[in-house]
């Protein structure tokens, strides 16, 4: 089964990725002034030593994805409970799902094109339980939990890429079974120092509003991927 990699952003930068022709990690040399939707404290996490790491370096090395449009923090911002900061360091309140986008790319392409990439088995915002990654492509199959993406029921499908959805339950429960889903279901797929935009199969956008932004930056750059509005990959 093709597996496909997400990265949700703030719509407003996606003109910025477009012109740029890739996004850049946090700790690239030349990095990108894009609006923040994070916990202070875990951008600095990912800043230390806490995770071995195929290619050295650390997380704000990489530029990083999930492997499902639905996880823990997707829904943390839904609820409205993290703020964004513009690029000049204004708050500008509480992110809104209404101005979110997701980039989506397949795991086979970045590999196909040799990038460095790798992959971890649970979030990288925590050490308990204690992430593992990995680099090589043929081991992803068996090191990521896949039976808690895969498992009906299953919502955010986007057919015009073949991607069949996720589990639309993500949250953690008593049975042993569910008990770290939540941070399983946010394994990490990342790419080092930075990913191009054209191995960015679609954009995903929430609203017409985002997608007529999106379809206009693309028309301006030369983004031949898909530019589809699926509301049902954001709740």
């Amino acid at each position: 089964m093709p597996r496909w990699a997400f990265r949700q952003i703030d719509y407003r930068d996606i003109d910025m990725f477009f012109r740029d022709g890739e996004l850049r990690s946090k700790n690239h040399p030349n990095p990108q002034a894009c609006h923040q939707t994070s916990y202070t404290n875990l951008v600095q996490l990912r800043g230390t030593g806490a995770f071995q790491l195929p290619y050295g370096g650390v997380v704000n090395d990489y530029v990083a994805f999930y492997f499902s449009p639905f996880t823990a923090f997707t829904c943390t911002i839904h609820r409205g409970n993290v703020n964004v900061t513009s690029p000049t360091g204004q708050d500008l309140g509480p992110s809104r799902t209404e101005d979110r986008a997701f980039l989506v790319a397949k795991v086979e392409d970045v590999y196909s094109a040799e990038l460095p990439a790798c992959y971890s088995n649970y979030a990288l915002n925590s050490q308990a339980p204690q992430p593992v990654v990995k680099f090589r492509y043929e081991e992803l199959a068996a090191h990521v939990n896949w039976e808690l993406f895969d498992e009906v029921p299953l919502a955010a499908c986007i057919p015009e890429i073949g991607y069949r959805g996720v589990c639309r339950y993500f949250n953690d429960r008593t049975e042993a079974k569910y008990q770290t889903r939540s941070k399983a279901r946010m394994a990490e797929f990342l790419v080092l120092r930075s990913m191009p935009v054209p191995l960015i199969s679609c954009v995903i956008t929430p609203n017409q509003l985002v997608q007529n932004h999106v379809q206009a930056a693309a028309l301006r750059h030369g983004y031949r991927g898909l530019v589809l509005q699926n509301a049902g990959c954001f709740v």
